[in-house]
């Protein structure tokens, strides 16, 4: 029997490191953004872990991810949601184009029900992020995961919070996504195989016509109505008692 097959297979495993290897990017998907894909050297990696360490949640993270559900969604793949901080927008979604009925979401209950749905999502060939807020996952844990995502043929995806960058992560590919202002995020490469850390780009996300504006930015107004015996703006106890009427 011809051991050509299985040094084939072993040669596309992104965990086999091959000297002199100038072509490590082939095997990715694209993130629907060049200056994304060109960060990335071609895009997400697909049969490996990928870390995004979020400021804080929902600053647009999900939106560069949603030309890869899409992909996926349409190939008739499942896409789970392990332990997402906030219910999914379902318009939103839908207006990317993605089918609801091929999304899963699923809630954890302690650290190693996480960690078995996570690796049976990406064993099941499903489009998998997880979430770690609850406890940040130990390394031999996400070495299970990074291990799993080599047999897949989809990118596994993990949101963690800033202060995992304090730790080592087996992830293939992890970067650092913060929010300087309105509609854009910054991106940071931490670690990719075959790039340098410490590359960074700035780039635009969400619909022009529903931008995020900081709370301290909204317009709001302010108008005190005058009393109509004396003319005089109301004192701060009658503007108190309007207000509670």
């Amino acid at each position: 029997m011809s051991s050509e097959p299985l040094l084939d297979s072993l040669l596309l495993r992104h965990d086999t490191w091959r000297g002199r290897n100038r072509s490590l990017r082939k095997h990715v998907v694209a993130t629907g953004n060049n200056s994304l894909d060109g960060l990335l050297l071609g895009g997400w990696p697909v049969s490996a872990l990928t870390e995004l360490v979020t400021q804080q949640d929902g600053i647009g993270e999900l939106s560069i991810l949603l030309p890869t559900i899409k992909h996926y969604t349409s190939e008739d793949k499942l896409c789970v949601w392990l332990d997402p901080p906030y219910q999914p927008y379902a318009p939103s979604l839908v207006n990317a184009g993605i089918p609801l009925d091929k999304l899963l979401i699923v809630r954890s209950k302690n650290s190693k029900e996480w960690l078995w749905a996570a690796e049976q999502s990406i064993r099941g060939k499903a489009l998998l992020f997880a979430w770690s807020n609850k406890a940040q996952p130990r390394y031999s844990a996400l070495r299970k995961l990074q291990l799993a995502a080599t047999e897949s043929l989809a990118p596994a995806f993990l949101f963690s919070p800033h202060n995992a960058l304090k730790t080592h992560s087996p992830a293939l590919l992890r970067i650092e996504l913060e929010s300087l202002e309105p509609n854009a995020l910054s991106i940071t490469l931490h670690k990719l195989r075959g790039k340098m850390p410490g590359a960074k780009i700035q780039i635009s996300v969400g619909d022009v016509m529903a931008e995020r504006m900081l709370l301290d930015k909204l317009p709001v107004n302010i108008h005190y109505p005058k009393s109509q015996q004396s003319g005089y703006p109301l004192s701060k106890k009658d503007d108190l008692q309007s207000l509670n009427t």
